[in-house]
């Protein structure tokens, strides 16, 4: 399951970036070449920023690939490392549920109704990125408690 979540994720973060790049070249041609600016490209690569953010930092956060603060935890015993694994991955979950998933489903109930300017798009598919990402960084939070626990029992077990 893991493996089809990942290759989702980085195919659909790898084809945004891909998409982006072409319409950010798109903008400059209309801009410099044309004289007459694309009026939708600004805004797409501003919604399409957010999302690529979003499912990015998921994504990266499930790889084991994020921004970590180690220093602490290399000064923790052995025996101590999977309760500060697993008191770490508790914030994570809280912040999960409280911030992407309660506060990204608020947020995109609150846009019910609003339209961008430019696409026309409705406001709510920009803050479904929110629970979309929460969803993900749920999957891999819950992946990697159960990683900390195999672990430790192997450990535990060539002890």
């Amino acid at each position: 399951m893991r493996k089809m979540i990942d290759r989702v994720t980085a195919f659909l973060t790898c084809s945004l970036m891909a998409v982006m790049v072409i319409v950010a070249l798109w903008q400059v041609f209309t801009r410099f070449i044309l004289n007459s600016p694309s009026t939708v490209s600004e805004e797409f690569l501003r919604y399409s920023l957010v999302w690529l953010t979003m499912v990015g930092s998921a994504y990266a956060y499930g790889k084991k690939k994020h921004l970590a603060v180690v220093f602490l935890a290399r000064k923790v015993p052995q025996k101590f490392q999977l309760f500060l694994n697993l008191l770490v991955e508790a914030f994570v979950l809280v912040f999960i549920v409280a911030i992407l998933l309660f506060g990204g489903t608020k947020a995109y109930q609150n846009a019910v109704g609003q339209v961008s300017s430019a696409l026309g798009m409705p406001i709510q598919y920009l803050y479904l990125s929110l629970i979309v990402a929460g969803i993900l960084f749920l999957f891999y939070s819950i992946i990697q408690i159960k990683e900390y626990f195999t672990n430790h029992k192997e450990i535990s077990h060539t002890n």
